[in-house]
């Protein structure tokens, strides 16, 4: 049956409004009064017309604020046509009766009454109502209560759009074979489409190749995989400059000797093995003075450039040290100094 407008009695009321303030717990619901009468509800009801029997077997929880689930039984041998129903306090109190025209349930001695019914106030009251025996409540089913549920229909099941009603392993499985026949045919036939597509790409990747040149070597069709390879010059190849296949890396130049101090030198990279020298020597007064590069020269020392300051005598203008080219060697230079004083020099020298 479609959800029952109970109407609460003067007398309810009362009950409910001392529960609600504090002065007494809860209102307990302990039975349920039956009648075959059909009746005006009013407030002022204080016994229910025409009371055929009560049921204490009656439960109930609160759904929401306005509306609680209700289920009684009546187990009897007892025949009846149900048209009202009446809520009883502890006290005996009615507090709040349904009554309708068309029987609500009909009784023969061989049934049993089973009632479950949403029970809808019009105000939040259903918090302050408990039931007196909760043993046997029947609420709808749904995601976070346990209860009554209707099983789906299998035109229900396949348009998939009733959230109230279950699937049984039973459609679930047809469900699932249909879905199943379905995706097999359409995916043999996928799969042999997608299978010759993929015999075209290989055939145009077999077509086609890669070839490195110039610093990149490797290659072949793509068929499978290939690698393309970059050598990497040395420290050495970096040095002698003469190499080209190789690719100049940072760490080549790096590693190139050197030596970076007042008296050092420094490889030259790519040009085809230049070193360059330099450092600071004493001239000697009025004599011959020799000098010693920091490394030799493995090939040629082709230049030195001497300069420096003078020892600032009266005589120095005219008489700086001069190098002595014939003195070039791999290994080092001379220079003649006429003044009388030493002097502080400052060279350069290139050669490979």
């Amino acid at each position: 049956m479609a959800t029952a407008q109970f109407m609460v009695t003067a007398a309810g009321l009362d009950a409910l409004v001392n529960a609600q303030g504090g002065a007494t717990d809860p209102i307990r619901i302990v039975s349920l009064g039956v009648t075959e009468s059909a009746f005006t509800m009013a407030p002022t009801i204080t016994a229910l017309p025409g009371e055929l029997k009560r049921i204490t077997t009656v439960s109930g929880m609160a759904g929401s604020e306005t509306t609680i689930h209700m289920t009684a039984q009546d187990v009897s041998t007892d025949v009846y046509e149900l048209r009202g129903l009446g809520l009883f306090l502890e006290d005996g109190t009615l507090f709040a009766v349904y009554s309708q025209a068309e029987p609500i349930f009909r009784k023969v001695t061989v049934s049993f009454f089973l009632l479950a019914l949403d029970v809808a106030f019009t105000n939040g009251v259903a918090g302050d109502i408990i039931f007196g025996d909760t043993s046997f409540l029947m609420p709808p089913a749904s995601e976070t209560v346990k209860g009554v549920a209707e099983i789906a229909t299998n035109a229900e099941a396949d348009a998939g759009e009733d959230d109230a009603r279950i699937i049984s392993p039973k459609k679930a499985k047809r469900l699932l074979d249909a879905l199943h026949t379905l995706i097999t045919a359409e995916t043999d036939a996928d799969l042999s489409a997608l299978a010759d597509g993929f015999d075209a790409i290989i055939a145009a990747l077999v077509a086609r190749t890669i070839t490195g040149s110039g610093l990149v070597t490797g290659g072949g069709d793509l068929s499978a995989s290939r690698i393309l390879s970059v050598l990497a010059a040395s420290a050495a190849d970096v040095a002698a400059g003469v190499a080209a296949d190789r690719a100049v890396t940072p760490a080549a130049l790096s590693g190139l000797p050197r030596l970076l101090a007042q008296n050092g030198y420094a490889h030259l990279p790519g040009l085809g093995g230049l070193i360059l020298q330099w450092g600071r020597f004493s001239a000697l007064p009025n004599a011959t003075s020799s000098t010693i590069f920091p490394i030799a020269f493995p090939t040629e020392c082709f230049a030195v450039v001497s300069d420096g300051g003078v020892s600032g005598g009266a005589d120095s203008q005219d008489n700086p040290p001069v190098l002595v080219a014939s003195s070039i060697s791999l290994t080092g230079f001379t220079v003649f100094s006429a003044d009388d004083s030493s002097a502080t020099r400052i060279y350069l020298a290139l050669g490979i």
